[in-house]
């Protein structure tokens, strides 16, 4: 029997990407900023580069600002990208409440003496104890249930009680990625569904503050500001370090805003007769009427939406039919 001549050596391509840490402290807490440096090519050659900002705060890491894209070593210009310079920085924000924990970042890269700005962001939430009892109307969710893959809070938003579903799902090592969800009286919707956080450890030691604060709106009571963000246990200074027995408790907490939106509509009650007499209100005509299609609606290439059909989600027909963004 002839025998088949050994496999030929497959030839593994390693993928190179450079990862920068700067940290500093801001407002008593410790951050740390990590600039991933990409080469499209995946080697230290000339040409173009991704990089990517995440932000790491006691433990936990999130992408911050979009990714930027630069071309390195044109020209004849040399540029190692395993030994750059960046330069990187906050400043306190505008006054904001709870007071304190804004702060805008800066990143800049210097190379052969140019400096090149990369990212930057003014609305960075970071602080140790921070008050929120100083956000006047705030109601805050408490926590109503935990187990291993989420946690459940209750709060009233416009006299409605709304619940929030906080859920994770790991998806490798230490990455996870959250979901949110809320209800309210048997209806809701997902508020964000791939919120991608690194995290050090156990993800259920980390907890969740969310709050809303009402804004100006008519009818009263129909729109809210809502604020989400993640709260961790503060590490034990040295001084408590020292100390020869345990601790029961810990109520030093390091928060972090990692979600916001100042569009979240709902209340109960709400009084649609603020809105004037020019409002023409409509009556019902009666039950809805029941219509056989003969697929599913939502449907690929087959979707059914009211009694027109699919729209798709082109601005340009909505307008032309007589629709407007409210």
């Amino acid at each position: 029997m002839r025998q088949l001549p050994p496999p030929t050596p497959t030839h593994v391509q390693n993928y190179e990407r450079y990862l920068y840490r700067y940290r500093l402290v801001a407002g008593g807490t410790p951050l740390q900023f990590l600039i991933s440096v990409e080469p499209q090519t995946g080697r230290p050659t000339q040409g173009k580069y991704t990089f990517r900002l995440s932000l790491k705060v006691n433990g936990v890491e999130r992408p911050l600002c979009d990714p930027v894209e630069r071309i390195m070593g044109s020209q004849g210009s040399t540029v190692d990208p395993r030994h750059l310079e960046f330069v990187v920085f906050v400043f306190p924000g505008k006054t904001s409440l709870p007071a304190g924990c804004l702060w805008s970042a800066r990143v800049w890269m210097r190379v052969n003496g140019i400096d090149h700005r990369l990212f930057g962001d003014d609305d960075v939430w970071v602080g140790k104890d921070p008050d929120f009892n100083s956000i006047g109307e705030a109601s805050f969710g408490r926590l109503k249930h935990q187990d291993t893959n989420q946690q459940v809070y209750n709060a009233f938003v416009g006299r409605a009680l709304v619940s929030f579903t906080m859920r994770w799902e790991r998806i490798s090592s230490n990455l996870y990625k959250y979901i949110l969800d809320y209800e309210a009286s048997g209806v809701g919707a997902n508020l964000f569904d791939d919120l991608r956080l690194k995290i050090d450890g156990d993800p259920r030691n980390i907890s969740f503050l969310i709050f809303t604060v009402p804004a100006n709106s008519v009818p009263t009571g129909a729109s809210h500001k809502l604020r989400v963000w993640l709260k961790s246990p503060a590490p034990i200074s040295q001084d408590l370090a020292s100390v020869s027995y345990t601790l029961p408790f810990n109520d030093s907490f390091i928060y972090h805003r990692i979600w916001k939106t100042d569009d979240f509509k709902l209340g109960a009650h709400l009084n649609f007769e603020q809105l004037g007499h020019k409002m023409v209100m409509a009556f019902s005509t009666g039950g809805p009427e029941t219509i056989a299609m003969p697929h599913p609606p939502f449907q690929p290439g087959h979707e059914t939406r009211g009694s027109m059909g699919s729209l798709g989600s082109n601005d340009g027909m909505r307008k032309e039919l007589g629709y407007q963004n409210f």
